[in-house]
């Protein structure tokens, strides 16, 4: 089977920069907007809980969606356009998986939760239900864990190659091959 084309170093190391600064940033406005829930639903005063509210829903509309898309589609370009493939080793497999619902997750159900509470605490007047801000808080801390743990596949990269149909079994009686200065190098990456 051919392997997709590499690529060019520069362009490998500038996607890569992209992807690891779209990631952060993303947990990072999730951490955010779960600081800014969690201090609004503590807050007990109306006025400063929408104020909090307001602030993280503001992050959610302005960021969530470019940063997250930036952070997927980055991701994808290096799984394409490097030897760890896509569907060739489980952690990438997995991270794809996790990423992809997060994506939605955020742009679908949390984004619009924290858009809701803001708009239900909106002017000051009157506190939203507790509840809901303690579900959204519960949810965020989820998806921060989520991308928490993106980032530890990204580091520790565990569970090997995807077997392919059709392979056999290698033979473990054999002695396996030394791996390459090449392939020693990516696996230090």
């Amino acid at each position: 089977m051919r392997r997709p084309p590499a690529l060019p170093p520069p362009a490998r190391k500038a996607v890569l920069t992209v992807h690891v600064l779209a990631s952060v940033g993303w947990a990072g406005l999730h951490a955010a907007v779960l600081t800014l829930v969690a201090a609004g639903l503590a807050a007990g005063e109306p006025e400063r809980t929408g104020m909090l509210y307001g602030a993280a829903a503001t992050l959610v509309q302005l960021l969530v969606l470019p940063v997250s898309l930036v952070a997927l589609a980055s991701g994808l370009a290096l799984a394409l356009g490097t030897p760890w493939g896509l569907f060739r080793h489980w952690w990438v497999a997995a991270k794809l998986g996790l990423t992809a619902l997060l994506v939605a997750g955020s742009n679908l159900s949390l984004g619009p939760g924290v858009v809701e509470l803001a708009e239900a605490a909106e002017g000051g007047a009157v506190l939203p239900p507790a509840l809901e801000g303690a579900r959204m808080v519960t949810a965020l801390s989820v998806a921060l864990t989520v991308l928490a743990a993106t980032t530890l596949l990204s580091t520790v990269k565990p569970f090997g190659r995807v077997r392919r149909a059709g392979r056999g079994r290698p033979d473990r009686s054999a002695p396996a091959a030394a791996p390459t200065a090449r392939e020693h190098l990516g696996a230090a990456r």
